[in-house]
């Protein structure tokens, strides 16, 4: 999927911020596998392309046209990645308050919405997008947004008293390598592409 036009100044900025890092080492430092001076980034069982001699990000339809910065964020947070697999939820996120609203309407309640009533369709889901079934809540899984930063997704179905709820949690060390207004984009494109294919 082609980047957002409006991200085009941020997306200069963020490629000015990877120019003098080599390439094998935003490979080994991102989990990618180096392909020329392409890098490819597992995400959701396809390919985030980022082609490093003419700047450009190929990302998988499911995603929206912010991916593409968001890659690029990542890669740069990678350089300081450190493994941290502790789960982590988003309003544990240093900075994430201004965009927890937002996170919440946009990442949280569409899944609670979807799945919570039937947690089963979740686990089915997962598979057509790389993601494996985990033993949380009523169903849960794990995706890869990106090598470095796994995202697992938690769904409990509601009754006559509690209504369905849901939960997005990313691994610690993944989540501290993207700014936290990115991060909250991240998980709210991941909630619209299980929804998307959940249909």
């Amino acid at each position: 999927m082609p980047c957002d036009p409006s991200h085009r100044q941020a997306m200069m900025l963020a490629w000015d911020a990877l120019a003098r890092v080599p390439d094998e080492r935003l490979a080994e430092a991102s989990g990618g596998e180096l392909r020329g001076r392409e890098l490819a980034l597992t995400t959701l069982g396809q390919w985030t392309m980022v082609d490093l001699a003419d700047r450009t990000v190929t990302t998988p339809d499911l995603l929206g046209g912010s991916w593409g910065l968001i890659a690029l964020h990542h890669l740069k947070g990678c350089l300081a990645w450190k493994d941290d697999a502790e789960w982590t939820s988003y309003d544990q996120v240093a900075e994430g308050r201004p965009f927890a609203a937002a996170f919440q309407a946009r990442g949280i309640a569409p899944l609670a919405d979807r799945f919570g009533g039937s947690p089963g369709d979740l686990v089915r889901t997962v598979g057509a997008l790389g993601g494996r079934p985990m033993a949380l809540g009523d169903a849960a899984a794990v995706l890869h947004a990106f090598p470095r930063l796994k995202v697992a997704v938690v769904v409990w179905r509601g009754d006559d008293e509690v209504s369905d709820r849901a939960v997005l949690l990313f691994e610690r060390g993944g989540a501290r390598t993207l700014p936290a207004e990115d991060l909250a984009e991240a998980g709210i494109a991941l909630s619209q592409a299980l929804i998307s294919k959940a249909r």
